[in-house]
């Protein structure tokens, strides 16, 4: 499944990506059980109107009764798509303002040089990952602006895999890591360089509004399989920057989700961003400074595209 977190009718809402569609699970939770709602139908309707993902997800009933409404609606297609439209069940891209798929995570942990630089010894590689956080002050959805900040010339953006933590673990085995995964979504670690090369500290430069975009949608755990053998590539207008496979991660998935387990408790609806390629086609990838609309796109295989413009600061 695909969820998203989008802006509608001036409501934050829940929905799902259903080929060029976007299905409102509150509306069509209605739609399907009429006035006369049962207990669960109550409780599944007050999840949806949380706005939370991560309280759907962590909760096994609520994805059943998600599946059951998914399979209903597909069934329906495409002899209902003018009733559906109708109630607002079904949505067309161009009807909403798609968000974050979390709007208010807890914890955004950030993983720096986790990808080989071409040429770069291995004893040049850090034994452990180097680690950073962002607040959520810094998210932004899909098709939504980067602001340049009045502060920096540097600003840049890395395209990289988002895991999304689904239930709660503290010393995680590398081994059953990948069983805490609630899904996969695509982040665009912006920052500014000029910003982090005032300290040994990178935060300064990775604080600022706007600098986490993230989207479209959260993609389940179980669509997948292997999130060490995805190809990402981030463009620039078009012009390719970054390119690589997750596989080439210095840690993978499951060690990054069993060593901050070790450090810190993780909880539902916390964020690690895995690092981003340094290389394209296997030569060291240049640092290109965003510009005032420049448009930005990072693809990552079976999960999407995140796509961004940069704007000047107020």
């Amino acid at each position: 499944m695909r969820f998203v977190t989008y802006l509608y009718d001036h409501d934050i809402q829940l929905g799902i990506q259903i080929k060029e569609w976007v299905l409102d699970l509150q509306r069509a939770n209605d739609y399907l059980s009429g006035s006369d709602h049962d207990g669960s139908d109550k409780s599944f309707t007050s999840i949806l109107t949380s706005g939370s993902i991560t309280h759907l997800m962590s909760a096994s009933p609520f994805m059943r009764k998600t599946r059951q409404t998914i399979a209903y609606i597909q069934e329906s297609l495409p002899g209902a798509i003018e009733a559906l439209q109708s109630e607002a069940i079904l949505l067309r891209p161009d009807q909403v303002s798609l968000q974050p798929p979390l709007t208010n995570p807890g914890k955004i942990i950030c993983v720096g040089m986790n990808y080989p630089v071409p040429g770069s010894a291995v004893d040049q590689r850090p034994a452990y990952p180097a680690l950073f956080l962002k607040p959520s002050s810094t998210l932004t959805g899909h098709q939504q602006p980067v602001t340049l900040p009045r502060i920096s010339d540097e600003v840049f953006c890395e395209g990289e895999l988002a895991v999304v933590i689904g239930r709660p673990g503290k010393h995680i085995s590398a081994e059953a890591a990948l069983s805490y995964v609630a899904g996969y979504t695509i982040a665009n670690d912006v920052g500014a360089r000029d910003l982090e090369q005032r300290t040994s500290q990178w935060t300064t430069g990775k604080l600022s509004d706007t600098f986490c975009p993230m989207g479209p949608a959260l993609v389940t755990a179980d669509e997948i399989a292997e999130p060490d053998r995805l190809t990402i590539r981030t463009y620039i207008n078009g012009n390719l920057v970054q390119s690589g496979n997750t596989g080439q991660m210095i840690f993978s998935v499951p060690y990054l989700i069993s060593y901050i387990s070790s450090i810190a408790s993780l909880s539902p609806g916390d964020i690690i961003l895995t690092g981003s390629p340094k290389s394209i086609n296997h030569a060291p990838a240049p640092t290109v400074y965003l510009r005032v609309g420049d448009n930005i796109s990072i693809e990552i295989e079976g999960i999407g595209v995140l796509s961004n413009h940069a704007v000047a600061e107020e």
